[in-house]
């Protein structure tokens, strides 16, 4: 077992906030930076830890966090762990029979909200089943069982001049054990119902100092920036990862300001997922339809080296010259600082990844799963292979078993989920291997390759296989193309729903002259008869019984609120099914 520099992650936290060197956290709202200097996380952390003490929270209970990314959100984990209690993130976008359910099965006695204004009706309506809400937002309404966060701080400072509360925060401290659970995290629930994945602290300590080696920050020159949501495991890690490593945090108010964010804080390393950096090609490609001339020219000749170059080989005269003149002010535009771009949670568009690339953008994509907290496998500065997902972390074992699936063994691996001993009775091999449930292989230098997923196998009515995943990356690598759905199950024939990309399409169309719409666009006989021909090429790749017969073009806005998207931006494949099930059997007509 892992000797540990930590007993738990309360004990990391304080440590870093004792840290001189430590510049603190900044949280940009309504376009301001606000600075939390780390003398206040700590105060603020202490002070909420006595108050939810004084609230009656008790050991083995859980909390609830909806709300955004943020200092807060972040103090609030730390104070109740203190507790022994379990934190548990949420959405707000969670149905209200899954927010019912996690919540029951959680034991979640207090819920910290954002705002009221921000929850759905349906979550609005079940707030009463919590002994205390605590508001963050002063300007929310509070229900009749709330509390204002800052009324809560204030509470917890004073009580921070008492000995006798000093002497509980230490006990409390040193009592915490490496295997205790921190926190409970529900999986999607769109095949059944949620699953509490179970994370210990020596679960992600254990990650934290074996990430240390491969991904090495200097707190006196590294910023980090925090975009995705904190209540999704990969950026939660992050960002512990990073109080680990002592450098300054900038939390993000909002994803759709990420432009101006880069240029105010021109970050060295920040944590994505696909989606964003499709954004970031997007904005980049789309210089060249601004500029006239020869620099249209210019920028038009050198996207068009980075989209098809390979990166690992040596840039030539002509990119040496591109990169002087286009990819340089390109950098520039995204702040021109970083040093790494992690990109996790699915596999990125390998045009993307190799235009970012030859661009100088340092991209490097890693795999892993809530289950295993959640890194298993990462590229980096020492050991990269653009297309793979890099090799496995040190201290896990990582091995392809029946039907090429990924088994993964290590300290960082969770022991089960919550209250489902029906589960758990299978998701291990005798030799204690967890079924990931995906597929890959390792290539002959041991970079690890994500090909699909086993549940997500689709059998035709004919008895065929298909996994859609590989199909659904080779299809969204056209620029009209925003995602793609590949339906197969019990069908005869594979088809697909395609989401139009709105600022590739308009590219195409407005230099034609074409009135721009999303319902001219789906008409356009340009528009079709170009995805028709991407289809017919990949096709040419595939067994015929995965070959796409059919397609429906589709405009509709992909976003977590519609409930089409995850929180991690990741297409829901039951809930579009469902959304677009007459339009699938018109294919089968």
């Amino acid at each position: 077992m892992e000797t540990l520099q930590f007993t738990s992650l309360p004990s990391m936290f304080l440590a870093n906030c004792d840290r001189r060197t430590f510049k603190g956290w900044f949280h940009r709202k309504d376009g301001e930076w606000v600075h939390y200097s780390r003398k206040t996380i700590k105060k603020n952390t202490l002070a909420l830890a006595l108050v939810l003490h004084d609230l009656g929270l008790h050991e083995n209970e859980s909390v609830g966090i909806i709300a955004p990314s943020a200092p807060d959100w972040m103090i609030a984990d730390i104070a109740i762990q203190l507790n022994h209690a379990r934190t548990v993130p949420l959405f707000p976008n969670i149905s209200s029979e899954n927010f019912i359910y996690q919540s029951i099965d959680a034991n979640i006695k207090i819920l910290i909200i954002d705002s009221v204004d921000d929850l759905d009706i349906p979550l609005i309506e079940n707030l009463s089943i919590f002994k205390t809400i605590i508001c963050i937002k002063k300007d929310s309404a509070l229900p009749a069982n709330g509390i204002y966060w800052e009324e809560m701080i204030r509470a917890g400072s004073k009580l921070l001049t008492e000995s006798a509360q000093a002497e509980w925060i230490e006990n409390q401290l040193q009592t915490i054990q490496p295997d205790d659970i921190f926190s409970i995290i529900y999986t999607s629930g769109s095949t059944g119902r949620p699953k509490g994945v179970e994370l210990t602290h020596r679960n992600m300590l254990v990650q934290i100092q074996n990430l240390k080696p491969i991904f090495n920050f200097d707190k006196k020159k590294d910023s980090c920036l925090t975009i995705l949501p904190v209540a999704h495991v990969l950026e939660r890690m992050a960002v512990y990862f990073y109080v680990f490593s002592g450098v300054s945090i900038y939390f993000g108010d909002n994803p759709k300001n990420l432009s101006h964010i880069l240029r105010e804080v021109r970050p060295t390393i920040m944590i994505v997922v696909p989606r964003i950096l499709e954004r970031l090609y997007e904005s980049m490609t789309t210089a060249a339809d601004r500029a006239k001339g020869l620099k249209r020219i210019l920028i038009k000749h050198a996207i068009k080296m980075a989209k098809i170059k390979d990166p690992n080989k040596c840039p030539s005269l002509l990119h040496r010259i591109f990169n002087l003149f286009v990819y340089k002010k390109m950098r520039e535009a995204v702040g021109g600082n970083f040093r790494m771009i992690i990109s996790g949670s699915s596999a990125l568009n390998k045009s993307i990844l190799r235009f970012l690339l030859n661009i100088g953008l340092p991209v490097f994509e890693g795999y892993g799963m809530t289950e295993c907290s959640p890194v298993v496998s990462a590229n980096c500065e020492q050991a990269i292979k653009p297309g793979s997902i890099g090799k496995p972390l040190p201290h896990l074992q990582v091995r392809i078993g029946d039907n090429n699936e990924i088994q993964i063994k290590g300290e960082s691996v969770f022991r089960g989920y919550h209250k489902r001993p029906d589960l758990n009775a299978n998701i291990f091999t005798e030799d204690g291997f967890y079924h990931s449930g995906d597929q890959g292989y390792f290539d002959d230098d041991g970079y690890l390759y994500f090909t699909g997923r086993i549940k997500e196998l689709l059998k035709t009515s004919t008895g065929k296989y298909v996994s859609p995943n590989p199909i659904e990356l080779e299809i969204i690598r056209h620029p009209l193309i925003e995602q793609a759905l590949v339906i197969a199950n019990d069908r005869k024939f594979a088809s697909a729903i395609i989401w139009l990309n709105p600022v590739g399409v308009r590219r195409m169309l407005k230099p034609q002259s074409e009135d721009y719409s999303i319902e001219n666009a789906i008409e356009s006989p340009l528009v079709r008869e170009a995805i028709q021909k991407h289809i017919e090429h990949i096709n040419e790749k595939l067994n015929h019984w995965e070959q796409i017969r059919k397609w429906t073009l589709v405009g509709d806005e992909l976003t977590i609120e519609s409930g089409l998207l995850t929180p991690t931006l990741k297409i829901r494949r039951t809930v579009a099914e469902k959304r677009y099930a007459e339009q699938i059997e018109k294919m089968y007509e």
